[in-house]
């Protein structure tokens, strides 16, 4: 049964079921509900701030499935949903040990650290659903029950999947992406209060096909203009048998103990093995197109370009924590053990490596109760540290942060039969202010926010695709204004931000980003809720990198301009008890003022495509 069958049968079962429950709800009282279903978070154990949270059963935004409009669209990927990914803008890194470099598939995994612990009444089933005329499935499944009243398992399940837009697909559902992540957690808390344990094993496996980009039908044009992409069916990819895989395994636990009233010990174990795949079986069938592509020599004999990494880390952290003088407090130690092999043996190969970091946190109340400051350090070997500091109001925010972050293991060594390199790479040092505050005055809010970065030392690839360096220092400010106007029923809304950029030759962001969202709610026959509107999505014309699915590195280019025009979605969220319903209609605008457009260089972005899903929650 495919995944259409699936979503109809789905579908016409919740209709049913709907209609029973509406005869039952006039006649009996409800047990259990969102209510009496609740989460903790691991990071509000571990800043001694426990929140009990209820799911979300909000109509606001439903439709906004997909991890990158959930964010605004403001990440760049390869115009397809499960295709590799990164911040639209320059985002300074809080992890100063040493990362292995892959991270474009990491958006679609299960994070460990933001897992919702559950404490349910009864059995909880979550389900939901998201199936497109384009052949783009998500299905995320979550069953949690309590096996004893402070003792709790989940399991929580993801299944994605998108369809190819262009390289001559021979069906409408011939696979682009395939995907799974699976989590399993559990979490269980002392009856006197003083122990707590939150655990999790997750799984991720993801398998997309790399395409390269479109390709012209006739070579006498590098690119295709975006007036004549039209039905992106037509066109071949630049890459035909390629693939790549993202494979990860890792287990999380953390548990805390209290010895006396406002002081803890915890301890965090974090294991992760990965491995990453990719495989081009037709590297030595075109040598030109493949030198072009690869930037390497037409000379390759090799008729298969594959890499094969594996990738392991044992991390341990272990701290003290508690409440001295109105201050909140702790101290942790840090002891990261990792090492990589590669099918090119010796010659890509890491031996166990170790490294040791210190860090402490402060956090002070202000006797009014609603306003905080906290100051952060981390500090770790090879002149690796992290300082932040932040004050908290209702209406004020600003931080600063002071960060030297290594290179990456693959950016200081990569070998492959491609292309391979050595360096030795300073840290990359950034000082970065932020800040942001809101205004209201009867039916307009207005939610100005500012942000400066000063870089030295950044890591980028090359035009080439091989990783370089710069000394220049590069300064980035980025200022936001987001504005609220809500009368009645009707809500408009848009978010501006506007980049100044010293140095756009290593690093390439539009200089503007909008988002503008006009949306309606009301009630249907005094039981439909629904919310319906138009999201419209604007970034300037600029040279957005283009992608290099061996290294998974975005890397500059100067050829191809992308985005510059508008694309408009139109949506409906609907709500009728518990059960929520969304119909998207995205790029409902293609055809005006442009036939397509780019997201990449040589990725285009996603066509013209009906989405629909539901989310049913299930208390008993």
């Amino acid at each position: 049964m495919n995944q259409k069958k699936i979503f109809i049968t789905f579908l016409l079962s919740m209709i049913y079921g709907l209609s029973i429950a509406q005869i039952l709800d006039d006649s009996t009282k409800l047990v259990y509900g969102t209510k009496t279903v609740r989460y903790i978070l691991e990071d509000d154990i571990l800043n001694n701030g426990k929140t009990f949270y209820n799911p979300d059963t909000t109509l606001n935004d439903f439709h906004l499935f997909d991890f990158n409009y959930r964010n605004g669209l403001l990440y760049q990927d390869l115009g397809n949903i499960g295709t590799a990914i990164k911040p639209l803008f320059f985002q300074p890194s809080d992890e100063i040990g040493k990362q292995l470099g892959f991270s474009t598939y990491g958006a679609y995994a299960l994070d460990a650290r933001k897992t919702k612990y559950y404490n349910t009444k009864s059995p909880y089933t979550n389900v939901y659903y998201v199936q497109s005329g384009g052949g783009t499935g998500r299905m995320q499944f979550t069953h949690s029950q309590n096996i004893q009243p402070r003792l709790n398992a989940t399991l929580d399940m993801v299944r994605l999947s998108s369809s190819k837009q262009y390289g001559a697909p021979k069906t409408r559902e011939d696979r682009l992406v395939d995907s799974w992540a699976v989590m399993f957690h559990t979490n269980y808390e002392s009856k006197d209060g003083k122990y707590i344990i939150l655990a999790n094993y997750n799984h991720f496996n993801h398998a997309p096909i790399e395409q390269g980009g479109i390709k012209p039908l006739a070579d006498t044009t590098q690119f295709i203009d975006v007036n004549n992409l039209g039905n992106y069916r037509d066109y071949l990819s630049k890459l035909t048998s390629a693939a790549s895989r993202d494979w990860r395994n890792s287990v999380h636990i953390y548990h805390q103990y209290m010895l006396s009233n406002g002081f803890q010990v915890y301890h965090i174990l974090d294991y992760q093995k990965r491995r990453d795949l990719y495989t081009d079986v037709t590297f030595g069938s075109d040598s030109a197109a493949k030198a072009e592509y690869y930037f390497v020599s037409p000379k390759n004999s090799l008729d298969t370009l594959s890499m094969d990494l594996r990738y392991r880390l044992l991390e341990n952290k272990f701290g003290i924590k508690g409440i001295y003088r109105g201050f909140a407090y702790r101290l942790n130690l840090r002891q990261r053990l990792y090492n990589l092999k590669s099918d090119f043996g010796d010659d890509f190969r890491l031996k166990l490596k170790s490294e040791t970091l210190v860090g402490g946190w402060a956090n002070y109340f202000f006797p009014d109760s609603v306003r905080r400051a906290y100051a952060e350090a981390e500090i770790g070997s090879n002149g690796n540290f992290r300082l932040q500091a932040e004050y908290l109001s209702p209406k004020i925010k600003v931080g600063f942060s002071q960060l030297s972050v290594p290179a990456t293991i693959l950016d200081e060594k990569f070998v492959s039969a491609a292309y391979n390199w050595e360096k030795g790479l300073k840290n990359t040092f950034s000082n970065n202010l932020y800040a942001s505050t809101d205004f209201h005055k009867g039916r307009f809010s207005l939610f100005p926010s500012a942000n400066y970065s000063l870089i030295k030392n950044y890591i980028y690839y090359n035009q080439k695709a091989q990783v370089s360096q710069t000394s220049v220092p590069i300064s980035i400010f980025k200022v936001g204004l987001g504005a609220e106007y809500r009368w009645r029923r009707l809500l408009i809304s848009n978010q501006m931000y506007f980049i100044a950029n010293s140095q756009e030759q290593y690093i390439r962001m539009p200089k503007l980003a909008n988002n503008t969202k006009i949306a309606y709610e009301f009630v249907y026959a005094k039981v439909l809720h629904i919310n319906t509107g138009v999201e419209i999505y604007y970034r300037s014309a600029y040279k957005a990198d283009n992608y290099m699915p061996l290294t998974r590195q975005f890397f500059l280019q100067d050829q191809q301009s992308v985005w510059g025009t508008p694309v408009a979605d139109v949506f409906a969220d609907l709500k009728i008890s518990k059960v929520r319903l969304f119909f998207k209609f995205a790029h409902v605008n293609q055809g005006f003022p442009a036939n397509g457009y780019y997201v990449s260089s040589t990725y285009p972005g996603l066509r013209r495509t009906f989405f629909m899903g539901f989310n049913w929650p299930l208390f008993d």
